[in-house]
């Protein structure tokens, strides 16, 4: 059972995770060839993944950021948050281990891929990890309950 204090903590990583995905993905959706080119800037997609990519990703975080908000099957929605921001970090690290200058485009551009975006990003997936944990926890599955009769 999470206490007081997890629960706190639990609506403040809910809170702040959807409003970064709906801040984040409001501001790719207003400017779409930036993001394009931000994707562009890591030198891992052909062409057309990047359209691909730049089209539906912020849509995809923008929905995202309204049901961590809602709170409705939160357990899923935090554990995909958590599993998003986990391939975005192994994405950047990659990127910026091979030493290519990429553009971060996490909320728009000018933000070069560095060890500051890195570790802003490790805290992000943290309090998602933490999110999906906690949620996990709360659900209880069929089984268990009538295990226990």
């Amino acid at each position: 059972m999470i206490g007081p204090i997890g629960n706190v903590l639990q609506w403040i990583c809910r809170l702040f995770l959807g409003g970064l995905f709906i801040v984040a993905g409001y501001v790719k959706i207003a400017e779409p060839f930036q993001f394009e080119m931000a994707i562009e800037s890591y030198q891992i997609l052909p062409v057309w993944g990047v359209i691909a990519v730049a089209r539906a990703l912020p849509w995809l975080e923008v929905v995202l950021g309204m049901f961590l908000l809602g709170g409705w099957k939160l357990h899923w929605f935090a554990s995909f948050c958590a599993a998003l921001l986990g391939f975005f970090l192994v994405t950047m690290t990659i990127t910026y281990a091979r030493g290519i200058e990429a553009t971060c485009g996490c909320f728009g551009m000018g933000e070069p891929v560095s060890p500051r975006t890195l570790a802003r990003d490790t805290g992000f997936f943290v309090a998602a990890a933490y999110l999906a944990v906690v949620s996990w926890r709360r659900v209880r599955p069929a089984s268990s309950l009538n295990n226990s009769q």
